[in-house]
Parts: structure tokens; C-alpha cells; sequence
């Protein structure tokens, strides 16, 4: 049996190949279930027929399920869990085809941006999706990149793996980050990984405790919620907002903030 934090584990690894939580509960109680009807299937999950046979359809397109007959009784099928390590080699096959193409699109499309920056742009992203969509951003900094976020809430919403992952990507880019933190497991991490990574960390009180965070980069300031059934993220980019947060507001909060001792 799986237990919470194993389960968990594999919703976020699923969702690489586009599945949400019903459709990797349907791929687990079919692992489970050997061969057997989406009414079976249904049952066992305690849910809505015509819910699960819409998910399962979907699923055989994505690779995860298939069907097969038993007499004239149509039974579905898990891949077997391996097949997950064949799935993602084709997707990175896939991405490794693309780049050339989209990075030649990138240079057409970009000169046709509008660039007036006396007004703010203003982007709104929902969710967990969203919140890594920020971190894909970010990745595009031009210098520092300014963090002030309760890290240890937002990287059980993202995945821990997966912003461990990011963290990698972007001290591999050669970018330098700044972040201020409330102590706590996930910014010792941070803190132990800083020199390879090329993050600074200040830390606050141990009982500082909010659920929102900050990103800044370029002339960007992202703004997110971390409350769960609001989770919101709200990109600004100006430049003139940009530079009163990051030369006045964060610097303000880094020098009231602490060094890890």
C-alpha cells in the first residue's frame, strides 16, 4: 500500500504527462484492479460512471491505460509502470525537436512586442501550474533575481523535487539570488546549496509565519497567494515598480533580516 506522502509523490510526477488527481487515482485502482470495466473502475472509486469513462478515454490517448476485450465485455488495463520511463523518454525526445524551431520562432515574434513601459503590464496566473509558470520566468533574468516567500509552504505547492529541480537550473544559468526567509527545513536547504546554486539567504523569526511571496527579476514583480483554493499569482512589469521594490522595499527587508548562523 501506498501511504499520503508516496501517493502524493506520484500526483506530481503524473502530472508531467497531463493528469490530474482523479486520473491518477483511475491508474492506480487499475494497477490495483488488473483487468476491469470502468464501471468496476467507478465502484471501486467511489465516483460518478459517466466522470470516470470520460477520464479513462483520456488516459488510453496519454498512454497510461488501454483496452482490451473479454468476450464481448471491454475491460481497461494500466500500463505497467515502467511504461512511465518510455513515456517521458518520448517527450524529451519531442522537446529536444522543438527547440530548434521554437527558438527561430522566438527571434521572429520578439521584435513585434510592443515595449512601451509607462504601462504596466499585468499578468494573472491560477493555481500550482501557475506558480511554476513565475519560476520559468524567472529563469530569463537578465541580473538578480529578489525572493521573499514562506519557502517551506511554497515548495510543498510546486513539489519540493521540482523546485529543487529549478533551484539547479537556475545557478546553472549563472544567476545570483537574494532571498529572505523564515527559518525553517526547506531554507536550510537553500542555505547548504547556496554557494553551488548562487543564493544568498537572510532569515526571519521562526514564528514569522504568512502565506504570500514575492519574486522580482528584471522589470518584473510577481505577487503570489499560497492559500490553498486561491492560489493566485499576478505578474507586474514596469520598470519604475520594479525599481522602488527592488532598490528601496527589499533592501529595507534584507537589512532587517539575519544571517543563517
Amino acid at each position: 500500500m501506498l501511504t499520503s506522502t508516496d501517493r502524493r509523490r506520484v500526483k506530481e510526477q503524473l502530472k508531467f504527462f497531463g493528469c490530474n488527481d482523479r486520473e491518477t487515482e483511475i491508474y492506480l485502482q487499475c494497477l490495483q484492479a488488473g483487468a476491469t470495466s470502468v464501471q468496476g473502475i467507478a465502484k471501486g472509486l467511489k465516483q460518478n460512471r459517466v466522470t470516470v469513462h470520460s477520464a479513462v478515454e483520456q488516459m488510453i490517448e496519454k498512454g497510461l491505460l488501454f483496452e482490451s476485450r473479454r468476450g464481448k465485455r471491454r475491460l481497461i488495463v494500466a500500463e505497467e509502470p515502467v511504461s512511465l520511463l518510455r513515456l517521458y523518454q518520448r517527450k524529451e525526445n519531442e522537446l529536444h525537436a522543438m527547440r530548434g524551431n521554437l527558438e527561430h520562432i522566438v527571434s521572429l515574434l520578439g521584435p513585434l512586442q510592443s515595449t512601451d513601459q509607462s504601462i504596466p503590464t499585468v499578468k494573472c496566473y491560477e493555481g500550482e501550474e501557475g506558480f511554476k509558470r513565475m519560476l520559468e520566468e524567472t529563469l530569463t533574468a537578465r541580473g538578480e533575481v529578489l525572493v521573499f516567500s514562506y519557502v517551506d509552504l511554497f515548495s510543498k505547492l510546486v513539489g519540493v523535487e521540482y523546485l529543487k529541480n529549478y533551484l539547479k537550473r537556475r545557478g546553472q544559468k549563472g544567476i545570483h539570488t537574494r532571498l529572505i526567509f523564515p527559518k525553517c527545513p526547506f531554507a536550510d536547504f537553500v542555505i547548504k546549496t547556496g554557494k553551488e546554486y548562487r543564493n544568498t539567504v537572510r532569515l526571519l523569526p521562526p514564528n514569522a509565519h504568512w502565506q504570500s511571496g514575492i519574486f522580482s527579476w528584471n522589470d518584473s514583480l510577481a505577487l503570489m497567494s499560497y492559500t490553498q483554493q486561491k492560489l493566485t499569482t499576478t505578474i507586474i512589469e514596469n520598470r519604475d515598480i520594479a525599481h522602488f521594490y527592488r532598490t528601496i522595499i527589499f533592501e529595507l527587508c534584507w537589512k532587517e533580516s539575519k544571517n543563517p548562523s
